[in-house]
């Protein structure tokens, strides 16, 4: 008896039976497993929902942290090939993330699902930027370094709508939306005229020729 198994015994009995199982019990019986098993790798059924957004992601930084090049990527590229990389690993889980997602109204039924998986996606953006800033590539503003990564969290939750609602050949408009979002949210990260302007006004003020 695996976490995986138990997941993916879940998974297809969502599938297959467009509901989850009524109980541990049940599950156990598809399973051919004791409930004490069971409770060996998981608290409940509602554990193994949030788990399985939380395997796509730890799939996704595994594939990542494999590719030599990777490793070299600025701050922007490696943001971008990790949603570009998520959003291939949700497509081997398409059907169930429809079955359980689709409906807007049901967001905030569904947020706890994904607590592990947004906790995760914090942790991993975060290291990219403030290794961004470290090396020069983002600015450093100490009033927003703190919460600069939660915005991608922001950044998940439109693109996985664009990605559910999504019938475009190949995933074109999730791919669009992904370059687009991201590209816009490092560029508000990065030296711009504003901040040519307030080093400029700082500079002369302790100059103080007037």
């Amino acid at each position: 008896m695996t976490k995986e198994k138990i997941t993916k015994t879940f998974i297809e009995f969502e599938l297959l039976n467009g509901r989850k199982p009524n109980s541990v019990f049940e599950l156990c019986k598809k399973i051919k497993c004791e409930e004490i098993d069971f409770y060996k790798i998981f608290k409940s059924l509602q554990d193994i929902k949030k788990e399985i957004p939380f395997q796509i992601f730890h799939k996704t930084k595994i594939r990542l942290e494999a590719d030599e090049q990777y490793l070299d990527y600025s701050a922007r590229e490696k943001i971008l090939a990790l949603f570009f990389t998520l959003f291939e690993e949700f497509l081997s889980q398409r059907s169930y993330f429809l079955l359980n997602y689709s409906k807007i109204e049901k967001s905030k039924e569904n947020f706890n699902d994904w607590n592990l998986f947004l906790n995760q996606l914090d942790v991993f953006t975060s290291e990219i930027l403030t290794e961004g800033r470290s090396n020069g590539e983002l600015v450093s503003r100490s009033l927003l370094d703190e919460h600069s990564h939660k915005g991608f969290k922001l950044v998940f939750t439109y693109l996985f709508r664009v990605w559910i609602k999504d019938d475009s050949e190949d995933f074109t408009t999730t791919d669009a939306a992904i370059e687009k979002s991201v590209n816009l949210s490092m560029d508000l990260m990065q030296k711009s005229s504003f901040d040519t302007l307030l080093d400029f006004g700082k500079f002369a003020f302790k100059t103080k020729v007037f």
